[in-house]
């Protein structure tokens, strides 16, 4: 009889369960937080090439829309390596590429390199010619 109420007791049985889910909990936050940061880094890799390709539209200089499209970026841990190529459609209209490395957020500071990802933003514009 004492044997079968010992197994009948539930007392600590939460906390088992709790302890045994709390791992997949961890592991979906930072998940989520990859998601978003990574979102984020996509629009802000857009949000530079916008920035530069205007630049370039008003000045046709690639070192003055590499230097927007760096202050567009900014000190973004997110984006690393940023630069840019400018190819000439004609007739005055161009494709500005901007190529930068999204590292992975909870990875050691020793694996971000081989563990970033490449990202690329487009924008087309033409010329502004006065």
């Amino acid at each position: 009889m004492k044997g079968i109420k010992a197994i009948r007791n539930e007392k600590g049985a939460l906390s088992i369960e709790f302890l045994g889910i709390l791992p997949f909990y961890f592991l979906f936050f930072l998940l989520l937080w990859q998601v978003v940061a990574s979102g984020y880094a996509v629009l802000s890799l857009k949000s530079a090439a916008n920035d530069a390709a205007s630049v370039y539209a008003m000045t046709e200089n690639a070192n003055e829309a590499q230097a927007a499209m760096q202050q567009s970026i900014g000190g973004s841990l997110l984006l690393t390596g940023a630069s840019i190529s400018v190819t000439p459609q004609g007739s005055g209209s161009f494709t500005l590429t901007v190529s930068a490395q999204h590292p992975l957020v909870f990875v050691p500071a020793e694996w971000k390199k081989q563990t970033s990802v490449s990202l690329n933003s487009q924008a087309s514009g033409k010329v502004f010619v006065p």
